[in-house]
């Protein structure tokens, strides 16, 4: 999302995301025609995140050598939906900072931006619509030196909603259109994707450790879950004049949970399932599920294709 300068061209990316027990590390490689693979794949774990050497950490993954991309988590930036200006492309980032400057917490002159197209809202829609992803400079400066103080070539930084977006363009699904469901500790974030594009990107604030907690009675927090996801696929059948979606994917779980996959499709009665690293690449690596779930945003991070940059 993020570019930082030029990018060099090449068919392989590294995808590399700390998070609150280590850090994931993913390098896929493009291959034509064929189904991106994916070469390497490590969770490099360490008790807590405050006592990480990246330096020490990453030693040994030649991270210097290769084009890299990192994920930004939920909550160091906002994601915007804004009407494009109708101004020469050489006036497009002043009139998109001028457009988001009452929409953000902080000054405008602190923020850093980057946008990327809303498909219309239907064939009649001639007003073209943007996704602004706003972040404090700060916020970035800071991941950006700390990954290259650990040697780390790092070229793109990417927001979550694309990371899994990346994902799905790699499932038949997308074709038809498909729900994706990423859960973290304390939220879920909930994409709807058609062909490639993001339609509609949704936070809900029900995350993997409500789902433990409730194992024993889950079914009012999945009643809730479900009524949240129907509202997002609803709005986007109607908004978007798409027809229903009919299939949904959920990441891989860090922790164990109980049959989500089965109570999310009995009461949406969507095609559900749980999203493998084999559904989406050609795999040369072995994980076990934890491993994976962890390494997910690194793989949708390294699966990243060039977009508009600001």
């Amino acid at each position: 999302m993020f570019a930082l300068g030029k990018r060099k061209k090449s068919n392989s990316l590294t995808g590399i995301v700390p998070g609150p027990g280590g850090i994931a590390i993913a390098c896929v490689q493009r291959q034509g025609n064929r189904r991106p693979a994916l070469l390497s794949c490590n969770f490099e774990a360490l008790p807590s995140e405050s006592d990480i050497d990246l330096g020490k950490l990453l030693k040994g993954h030649d991270l210097d050598a290769q084009a890299c991309a990192t994920v930004l988590p939920v909550g160091d930036y906002k994601l915007l939906a804004i009407d494009a200006p109708e101004v020469p492309p050489s006036e497009l980032r002043a009139a998109i900072r001028w457009r988001v400057h009452d929409l953000i917490d902080f000054h405008i002159d602190d923020a850093v931006i980057d946008v990327f197209d809303i498909p219309p809202a239907g064939p009649a829609d001639n007003l073209k619509k943007l996704y602004v992803a706003v972040a404090r400079s700060v916020d970035v400066r800071q991941r950006i030196d700390r990954l290259e103080q650990a040697g780390v070539n790092l070229e793109i930084i990417e927001i979550p909603e694309l990371a899994i977006r990346n994902i799905a363009a790699c499932l038949p699904e997308d074709e038809q259109g498909i729900a994706m469901l990423h859960f973290e500790p304390d939220q879920c974030l909930m994409t709807i994707t058609h062909q490639s594009c993001l339609y509609l990107t949704r936070t809900l604030e029900i995350g993997y450790r409500q789902l433990l907690d409730t194992a024993t009675d889950p079914q009012p927090l999945l009643d809730r879950l479900a009524l949240e996801i129907q509202r997002s696929l609803d709005y986007y059948e109607h908004h978007f004049h798409q027809p229903p979606v009919r299939h949904m994917g959920i990441l891989p779980l860090p922790v164990p949970a109980f049959s989500l996959t089965d109570a999310l499709h009995n009461s949406l009665g969507l095609a559900t399932r749980t999203i493998e690293l084999g559904d989406v690449l050609e795999t040369r690596v072995a994980l076990d599920n934890k491993a994976a779930a962890q390494c997910f945003l690194a793989v949708g991070a390294a699966l990243r294709r060039d977009s508009l940059s600001l």
